[in-house]
This record gives structure tokens, C-alpha cells and sequence, in this order.
């Protein structure tokens, strides 16, 4: 398998995942630094309804 693929297109599917990751995190995950454990669930279940 290690000859299969050269280390950039590891490296750079490396990448991409990480920065679909990145995406992900910034537009599903809320911030919830300072806020109760009330708020941060009614910012979930809103984030998550059309699920």
C-alpha cells in the first residue's frame, strides 16, 4: 500500500480532509464558551433541526 501512492497525494489528501474538517467546525460546532448548558443545547438543537 505504502507503494501505491506517493506522499504527496497522501500529504495531500491530508490536507484536504483538514480542511474540510476546518469547514465543518465553523459552520455546525457553536461557540459555547460562556454560556449555560441551556443555551448551548437550544444553539444545537437549532443547528441541527434540519437533521
Amino acid at each position: 500500500m505504502v507503494e501505491a501512492f506517493p506522499a504527496s497525494v497522501v500529504l495531500g489528501f491530508f490536507c484536504f480532509m483538514m480542511v474540510l474538517q476546518f469547514i465543518w467546525v465553523k459552520v455546525f460546532v457553536p461557540e459555547t464558551k460562556g454560556s449555560s448548558l441551556e443555551e448551548v443545547e437550544a444553539k444545537l438543537q437549532s443547528v441541527f433541526e434540519f437533521w
